[in-house]
């Protein structure tokens, strides 16, 4: 009985070994935000553009009005492991260059308003 004990419970740990590998291998989806800011924060069919690409990615969307709310969202979002965050009208000195020098693994693309 103890035999059969010690071989079940071997089989569980090879098997809870060999799925945690399998989840481990498996590709996950980019972690992607939409940040929108500046003048094209004021422009409905800039944010209406924004939200559709937004939506089409499953990604979030921020639309911020200040240069402090900027690099707020940028930095949330850079320190919750995000892995890409779109701009639109977002600061480049103040919102994405100093968060991006501090979180080198989130990568930052600018996008035409």
């Amino acid at each position: 009985m103890t035999r059969y004990l010690s071989l079940i419970a071997t089989l569980g740990v090879v098997l809870a070994l060999v799925a945690a590998g399998l989840a481990q291998s498996a590709p996950s989806q980019p972690k992607v935000a939409y940040v929108v800011s500046g003048a094209a924060a004021e422009q409905p069919a800039t944010i209406a553009r924004v939200r559709t690409l937004a939506a089409r990615d499953g990604a979030q969307l921020r639309v911020t009005h200040t240069t402090a709310d900027q690099l707020g969202v940028t930095h949330l979002l850079a320190a919750s492991g995000y892995d890409q965050v779109k701009t639109v009208g977002v600061d480049r000195r103040i919102a994405i260059a100093p968060v991006a020098a501090r979180f080198p693994e989130t990568r930052f693309v600018e996008l035409a308003q």
